[in-house]
């Protein structure tokens, strides 16, 4: 059995792996969209840097050539072609491929990593600059315009045995680091004495100030796999708005108190003396040096960001939160609710036969709590189908390329919902279907063009409820079925004879 650590490493890699599928296929049909490239580059380092960190190197090791790549195209030094999308899929199933530990050719992951390798090494050579040769190129000229940047406070308080697990908590701070300007500030306040250590627990929390274009969602990300493991608040400091030019910089006393290290009180206290008040609050044992001293990084930071900005960047809205929650749990509770209904059925039963009122109205406040909690946990279970439908977005392209055809998938309802058993049950037969719908119904391009047809063929897969059931439908706009080529295949089966006389309608039975 895998330590937990790494079992909810393979969760979310799971979830990151089609994510990244839907991405690519997006992005091969809108090539331009630097959100999808910012999203497929994100994923690809978060599977990198949490594979590395939890001994899945091969992964890691793989997946560093696809990150390469994609950030020259975030650069804008590739650009995104067919080509690329093909390699980036095939990239995409052999990282499952490791994933799940399958056995695999080796060969097929070297061939791919040189394919990476040669498509990074061709876009290695940079442009020559409009500058004089004295012009010196610094990490600033670099970095997005200030318009553009949010700063952001980072607080990292690890749980004392998140070491135990073999977590390196380095291997985080490196990746906070990547993802713009951050500076850290250690609070050593809570290490005991040499005498008194434990070399396996961690003592130590962090402040981190990073002021980067990326999104909340980036950095807690850096943290995906730790966050049962460690207290992470991050708070925006600067928005990147006008309105915060026209802000004051915060003084630190006033930064201390927003963060809850110290009161308004206390402040006013060691105002009465002429000190700067950092070196007042320490020598009155308020609070640390390593406090005061994250105070004023946040300040310079700020401070030098606000300087900087030309034009606003509206905020982006906050993502709905979510709880990952294993399957045999769900159906545990599942079952446990059932055994509640047939008990509370019996409660019923024996306050009817008692003639207590007062029993009767407690069963009939049970029974309408047992209704909602049977109907809420029922509703757990149901997912919209539209994540089963999204996977045959790629099955759809990859038999359409197999087979030289050229086929749209179009999908309606997938925000119908069902229950997760039935949705699993689903996919195999959809599977069955749609290949003979490219294989059979979807013409040849060019026999579509000679019956006048567009020469992309349409296959149409859809969802909706009808009274207490569910709908799912697929169409295409192919030729349809041949009832005599039917009726011959069938006959030489065995299945009908010769003499049988069949309508259109019976023979499509068949």
């Amino acid at each position: 059995m895998q330590d937990l650590p790494q079992q909810a490493f393979k969760e979310e890699a799971y979830e990151l792996l089609s994510e990244l599928e839907d991405s690519l296929l997006e992005l091969e049909e809108q090539p331009d969209d630097m959100d999808l490239v910012g999203k497929v580059f994100r994923a690809m380092h978060t599977i990198k840097g949490s594979g590395a960190m939890f001994g899945f190197s091969a992964i890691a090791e793989f997946t560093h050539e696809v990150e390469t790549v994609f950030d020259l195209v975030r650069n804008g030094e590739i650009s995104v072609t067919k080509h690329l999308v093909d390699l980036s899929l095939q990239a995409r199933d052999h990282i499952l491929s490791l994933l799940n530990e399958e056995e695999i050719s080796t060969d097929n992951g070297q061939t791919l990593m040189a394919q990476f390798k040669a498509l990074a090494e061709a876009n290695s050579t940079p442009a020559i600059p409009d500058v004089t040769p004295e012009s010196p190129t610094t990490t600033e000229e670099n970095i997005p315009p200030a318009s553009t940047l949010k700063t952001y406070r980072i607080t990292i308080k690890p749980n004392p045995d998140m070491l135990h697990n073999g977590t390196i908590v380095t291997n985080l701070l490196d990746e906070l680091l990547q993802l713009g300007t951050c500076r850290l500030v250690a609070h050593k306040a809570k290490i005991p004495p040499l005498d008194q250590i434990d070399p396996e627990n961690c003592y130590v929390s962090w402040d981190a100030i990073l002021t980067s274009d990326c999104g909340e969602d980036a950095i807690r990300d850096v943290f995906i796999f730790v966050e049962d493991e460690c207290e992470l608040n991050i708070t925006v400091v600067d928005t990147g708005s006008d309105s915060d030019e026209d802000q004051t910089i915060k003084r630190v006393g006033d930064i201390l108190v927003e963060r809850g290290d110290i009161s308004q009180a206390d402040i006013d206290k060691v105002l009465e003396k002429s000190k700067r008040i950092g070196e007042m609050l320490v020598e009155a044992n308020l609070i640390s040096r390593d406090q005061v001293e994250s105070a004023l990084v946040e300040q310079q930071e700020v401070r030098k960001i606000q300087e900087k900005r030309q034009q606003s960047r509206p905020v982006k809205a906050a993502t709905a939160s979510s709880l990952r929650v294993p399957a045999e749990r769900l159906d545990e509770l599942v079952n446990l609710v059932g055994e509640m209904v047939t008990v509370q059925s019996r409660l019923s039963q024996t306050a009817a036969l008692s003639g207590d009122a007062e029993l009767q109205s407690i069963a009939e406040e049970v029974e309408r709590l047992t209704e909602e909690l049977r109907d809420n946990t029922l509703n757990i279970r149901m997912l919209p189908i539209g994540s089963t439908f999204s996977k045959f977005k790629r099955l759809v392209r990859d038999i359409a390329s197999d087979l030289n055809k050229e086929v749209d998938l179009q999908t309606v309802g997938a925000e119908t919902e069902l229950d997760k058993t039935v949705i699993e049950q689903l996919n195999d037969p959809l599977v069955h279907i749609i290949r003979n719908s490219m294989d059979h119904g979807i013409e040849m391009p060019a026999d579509r063009e000679a019956a006048g047809k567009p020469r992309q063929g349409t296959v149409h897969l859809s969802a909706e409820h009808s009274g207490d059931s569910v709908v799912i439908e697929i169409r295409d706009d192919g030729k349809g079925l041949n009832a005599e080529v039917l009726r011959e295949k069938a006959i030489s089966k065995g299945i009908i004879s010769a003499e049988d006389t069949l309508s259109d309608n019976e023979i499509y039975q068949l």
